[in-house]
């Protein structure tokens, strides 16, 4: 945790020159300066697909819309993320998960036989057929032309199990084959050696395209980008750049986006999310979370695109059911339509029903956890662990008192307060949003008292309650610098290291000068070294 903390404050400092007060937070010495004529960047490690990946590939490639990698072993989540490199393992279980996968997704896929092959089979015949079906497919499945021998051996394939079984068979034993395939659930990149790097490989073009397409849409590059490979298109940071921003313009150019702050903001669980009040449902829960990515759609696709608008807008999205729910009126219907809230109640997704109720009690508001995400997800800045054998116990229900007056009681022996001087204080900002995640005047008929001091971060100061808090931490360089080491780690599957710094060093320029537009630093990343280049085989030891 400390390195984490001192790589962000190293970044920070290199982002706060020039703004006043900002440097005298950040106490780590300054990194030499890096020459990124040659690129510089971190380990490389192998991805294998994630269950959405998965899920997004077959439904584009093969029309598979019944989603069955939900069913897969889920992936261990590293840094709030489920696509780091280093939780994917292979195991037995997930071996499973493949194959019966594989079989099913095939003899569905057979129902239709002509609209699978692309081939009228009863004017050109069945063998053709699958003698173009195989390149065709493959291309598309393995994110690159098959070579001559693959092509072969798949096509020797069919011809085995055509003889043995029928055509049908054949045809759905190679298919749940190649789906089996390494080249298919892992992204495979070998590169190509490169003058000017002598510690790493630039990515072919096919692997360059298959970076664009699941960093951008979470999935196998379209027809269109594998042209753009087969055709040169992608060789300059200019030529990925033009393609990324083509890509970000198109309908599902928001699928990145949605998926990274679903998993930032711990979206997913609100999937067993209990609350003890039964206003509180499931059909509620998945409705905010429906909330949540309509509006993060919203400020990518309609909005300025800025994290500022994310954190501080008072728009929001809701249907009947919702807005009855938190108590809004006006709103009519099961669709979700864009609805202005009161500025001074709503702060963009962090005072969401989504947000609030996830990071609340069972039964009571939890400032303790609302300040500590905060604290790590926004401004990467966690305090110290708590001492051993501390009592977590929550106090009983006093209704001659608030939680807060409750907390800072309870937190007040020194054990206690040196953690929660920093967590308590950012929470209390909260305090309107009770723990159904809705804005209340009162606290069972008490005043609400959302005055918050805060020390330990850039944004060190006095609020009066989370609108000004959260506008401030809005224009945080602690803030742009945090956000751009988490977007890294999710677009690399990896954690950022200080070899990396000519990747998140202009990135993080970019976010800041942009006033944080998320497409901005989006797009740095495509252009950079550790997208653009993987370290050589040799330098990694024989392997990622």
């Amino acid at each position: 945790m400390n390195r984490y903390v001192g790589w962000v404050a190293t970044i920070v400092g290199v982002a706060c020159a020039g703004v006043v007060g900002c440097e005298s937070h950040h106490t780590s010495p300054p990194e030499p300066d890096l020459s990124c004529q040659e690129p510089n960047l971190g380990a490389s490690p192998m991805r294998r697909l994630t269950r959405w990946e998965y899920n997004n590939t077959v439904r584009d490639v093969l029309g598979d819309t019944t989603e069955p990698a939900s069913n897969f072993t889920p992936e261990a989540r590293q840094f709030g993320f489920d696509n780091n490199a280093d939780s994917a393992t292979y195991h037995a279980l997930i071996i499973e998960d493949y194959e019966r996968a594989s079989r099913e997704i095939a003899a569905r896929a057979i129902v239709d036989m002509d609209r699978l092959l692309n081939c009228n089979i009863a004017t050109v015949g069945q063998d053709p057929c699958v003698d173009s079906f195989v390149p065709a497919i493959g291309l598309r499945l393995f994110r690159r032309p098959l070579t001559a021998d693959e092509r072969d051996r798949y096509l020797e394939f069919y011809a085995d199990n055509k003889a043995k079984y029928d055509f049908s068979d054949g045809v759905r034993l190679l298919l749940s084959a190649m789906l089996q395939s390494p080249h298919f659930l892992y992204r495979i990149e070998l590169g190509v050696s490169h003058p000017a790097a002598p510690n790493a490989v630039r990515l072919t073009a096919y692997e360059t395209a298959t970076r664009l397409s699941y960093l951008l849409w979470g999935t196998a590059p379209t027809p269109e980008l594998l042209a753009a490979a087969e055709h040169g298109e992608l060789e300059t940071s200019a030529q990925v750049r033009a393609h990324a921003e083509r890509m970000l313009d198109e309908d599902r150019g928001t699928r990145a986006v949605k998926n990274f702050y679903a998993q930032w903001g711990s979206l997913y669980e609100l999937d067993n999310l209990q609350k003890e009040d039964e206003a509180f449902t499931e059909t509620i829960a998945a409705l905010m979370k429906q909330e949540a990515e309509a509006y993060v759609e919203y400020v990518f696709r309609d909005g300025d695109g800025t994290m500022s608008a994310l954190l501080t807008d008072s728009t929001t999205f809701l249907n009947a059911d919702l807005a009855e729910y938190y108590g809004i009126s006006g709103v009519t219907g099961d669709d979700f339509t864009k609805v202005e809230l009161d500025p001074t109640r709503a702060s963009g997704m962090m005072t969401q029903g989504a947000t609030m109720a996830r990071l609340a009690h069972p039964e009571l508001r939890s400032h303790v956890n609302r300040g500590l995400f905060v604290l790590e997800k926004l401004l990467c800045a966690p305090p110290p662990p708590p001492p051993d054998n501390v009592d977590t116990t929550l106090p009983p229900f006093d209704p001659e008192a608030t939680s807060r007056e409750q907390l800072e009681q309870k937190t007040s022996p020194a054990n206690c307060k040196a953690c929660h001087q920093l967590m308590n204080p950012v929470g209390f900002a909260f305090g309107h949003y009770d723990e159904l995640g809705r804005w209340k005047a009162d606290e069972h008929g008490l005043e609400v008292d959302t005055t918050a001091v805060i020390d330990g971060t850039d944004v060190q100061g006095d609020y009066a309650g989370q609108q000004d808090m959260l506008a401030a931490i809005a224009q945080s360089p602690q803030m742009h610098a945090c956000l751009t080491i988490d977007w890294f780690r999710y677009a690399f599957g990896r954690d950022a290291t200080h070899d990396d710094k000519c990747t998140v060093k202009p990135a993080l320029d970019r976010f800041m000068k942009t006033g944080g537009n998320i497409r901005e630093l989006l797009l740095a990343l495509t252009e950079s070294p550790a997208f653009l280049y993987r370290t050589r085989l040799d330098i990694e030891g024989g392997g990622s």
